[in-house]
């Protein structure tokens, strides 16, 4: 049924004014709970106090169980209403008008003026008798502020065990053991924390701009600005939302307009495209590059990621299905992964034999080629060869001892020549140098490797937990070492490689993606890929990760000189490191 309610109110100056709207209700219930179609305020009425109903033309008024109403000044539990009927309902007026077209029943309703005289008997029975006499209200006020002044003032000046009483609330976790000694902190009795007392235990705090940067402002700042105590064991003295951050950064080419930073204001709406630090020559520092489509760097060694992943290889004892985790592990604080090293990663399926199989035989004298180190591994062949001539013992004849002297060289250049060009020699994974005439002093090269430098913090500026993403699969991600090999059979693939599997799970070709088989291959994903699980804060849903600026980024930056020292000039340490 379609109600017409209009509220009559006064307004000061006794204008009486007429607010009205209009409801769509099967039954029209009334009462001061703000469920109700129509809501009385009011301790005398109940929060569900009566329902109003049509039925076969007429219309109906009934009590909530246990409740009271008046229709024409008598009491009753419900009954049939006609037009210009009066209901009263705690302090409230309502009246039956005849509808006007279009509508079913037309209400109006308004408070009653209490009635003073009654009003005057409730506060003569609720008096609590303190209004005269040593228990007035003044004397009482004057009594609880002299207890608070001695309590909490003069006595913890004199007794320090009751200064913890003037604590604003607990430390933080890191600071707990320091609670109990207000003067770690506080130069005075309520004085604000001094910089110079937080640096003289955090002496290696590092600054967030380098000591010659210029900004309005920032210098004068405390670390008690940023660093805020007392707010329990479980909150994080660095965490202060993105606020603080975006307070600079969401304008800083305004700000710093030499600088090369780009504004930010939020992850998934304002923030720039990730850079990275490439290693663009092998052998020489990275160099900071934002992230493109198809970019590539040159560590100085070859690697074949699809190969090694989409497809059985052969082991040293039978096939085997290798996955990420065989090589990529992850460090013990869990951000980046271990560095690869050939002893532990690589030399289980590529030994280095050089073509000798008795120098890793079982005998007294085998040993592991050192590898890295080329001198060191013709230095290992070359004992090994001596070891062989002289077993039967020493050789007296000069002759002898010069034949048996060229062939151990002769068994050495053998050996280094299969060490570097072997099937499974160094030139598989390295570039290989020397190996030829020198044209300056005619004199033959050592064979050698070309410098190798992997690079394993490519995101210097930011942080990432490899263990908080450890419910992903790596594919998720890193899609291009992850793509199944399309000659291959799926129903062959070990469980742990299979779709869909986590972390390891392979995944079909899928449009411009192209199978990482070369290590020239960056596959750092866009900030795009991380913008399918993580927003912005205002953002944030069930389904994505709020993410504040805190999240991924360090507020004080290693490379800059420590806190505790300002300075105004820059020296070594306030320049970039690699």
């Amino acid at each position: 049924m379609r109600v017409s309610l209009a509220e009559i109110k006064i307004r000061p100056g006794g204008r009486r004014v007429r607010l009205e709207q209009s409801v769509e209700v099967e039954s029209l219930y009334i009462g001061r709970g703000p469920d109700n179609d129509l809501s009385l305020q009011g301790l005398t009425t109940s929060l569900h106090h009566a329902t109003i109903r049509i039925a076969s033309r007429h219309v109906y008024i009934e009590a909530a169980p246990g409740q009271e109403l008046f229709v024409n000044g008598l009491p009753t539990s419900g009954e049939r209403l006609a037009i210009d009927d009066e209901i009263h309902i705690g302090s409230w007026t309502l009246r039956l008008q005849a509808p006007a077209s279009g509508e079913d029943l037309r209400i109006e309703y308004e408070r009653r003026q209490p009635d003073e005289d009654a009003r005057a008997a409730l506060e003569q029975r609720t008096q609590l008798g303190i209004e005269r006499g040593l228990f007035a209200r003044r004397p009482l006020a004057w009594l609880a502020l002299i207890v608070i002044g001695l309590g909490f003032l003069a006595l913890p000046l004199f007794w320090p065990g009751l200064q913890s009483l003037w604590m604003t609330g607990p430390v933080l976790r890191g600071h707990a053991i320091i609670e109990n000694d207000c003067g770690s902190c506080h130069d005075g009795l309520f004085q604000r924390v001094s910089n110079a007392a937080c640096t003289t235990c955090h002496v290696d705090v590092r600054r967030h701009t380098p000591a010659n940067l210029t900004l309005s402002g920032f210098e004068e700042m405390a670390c008690a600005d940023c660093h805020r105590e007392h707010r329990g064991r479980e909150v994080a003295l660095q965490d202060q939302g993105d606020a603080f951050c975006v307070d600079c950064h969401e304008d800083l080419s305004r700000r710093l307009p030499n600088s090369e930073l780009a504004d930010a204001s939020d992850f998934g709406s304002h923030h720039p495209a990730i850079r990275l630090a490439v290693i663009e020559e092998a052998g020489e520092p990275a160099q900071p590059m934002v992230w493109r489509e198809g970019i590539s760097e040159n560590p100085g060694v070859e690697f074949d990621h699809h190969l090694h992943t989409s497809q059985v290889l052969y082991g040293p004892e039978s096939e085997e299905w290798l996955d990420c985790g065989q090589c990529h592990q992850v460090e013990e604080n869990g951000q980046a992964m271990l560095p690869i090293r050939f002893d532990r990663d690589c030399r289980r399926c590529h030994e280095l034999d050089a073509g000798v199989p008795e120098f890793l035989g079982d005998s007294a004298t085998s040993e592991t080629l050192i590898h890295g180190d080329p001198a060191q591994a013709r230095a290992q062949l070359r004992r090994f060869f001596t070891q062989q001539v002289f077993a039967g013992g020493e050789l007296n004849d000069s002759q002898e001892r010069a034949q048996r002297t060229h062939w151990i060289e002769k068994e050495v250049a053998t050996a280094d020549e299969e060490l570097f060009f072997g099937e499974a020699g160094c030139a598989l994974c390295h570039q290989i140098l020397g190996g030829d005439v020198s044209d300056q002093s005619g004199e033959g090269l050592l064979r050698s490797v070309a410098p190798v430098r992997i690079q394993r913090d490519w995101i210097q500026h930011a942080r990432f937990s490899h263990a908080a993403h450890a419910t992903q699969a790596c594919a998720s991600c890193h899609p291009s070492a992850a793509l199944r090999d399309p000659d291959g059979d799926p129903e062959e693939e070990p469980p742990r490689a299979q779709l869909g599997s986590i972390p390891y799970g392979l995944i079909d070709e899928r449009p411009n993606l192209t199978a990482a088989e070369s290590s020239a291959d960056i596959m750092i994903p866009s900030i795009e890929t991380c913008r399918t699980c993580h927003v912005g804060v205002a953002d944030s849903t069930q389904q994505r990760i709020a993410s504040a600026c805190s999240m991924c980024h360090d507020f004080h930056d290693h490379r800059w000189t420590p806190m505790a020292g300002h300075k105004t000039e820059p020296d070594a340490a306030d320049q970039p490191s690699d």
